[in-house]
């Protein structure tokens, strides 16, 4: 009888030392996932804040792009009132040689 208490409390003994080498284990892992975990949340806050700067790029961007179609359009305008102005003038021109060759 006192052979399996000596057995049986061996028995406990070890698995109370699995145990408790398995919560060390597991505590290193855990130790390991935080500092990983704080790891990666700098990370995504430096990309937040890069992502953020290039919004502010890109909207300045546009603005600019905006900028630049709207004085396009306006120059583009302007340029076929001029070639207008310039073909009214050539025919008044025209008109005129043609009334002093009559």
């Amino acid at each position: 009888m006192n052979q399996k208490i000596h057995l049986h409390i061996n028995s406990i003994t070890e698995k109370a030392s699995k145990l408790i080498h398995q919560l060390s284990a597991l505590k290193n892992e855990n130790e390991k996932l935080l500092a990983s975990n704080k790891e990666l949340q700098v990370k995504l806050a430096e990309s937040d804040e890069k992502l953020n700067e290039f919004k502010t790029l890109n909207a300045k961007l546009e603005e600019s792009q905006s900028t630049l179609l709207s004085t396009n359009d306006a120059s583009n305008y302007s340029v076929k009132e001029r070639n207008h102005e310039i073909d009214q003038i050539v025919r008044e021109i025209e008109n005129c040689i043609d009334q002093l060759k009559r």
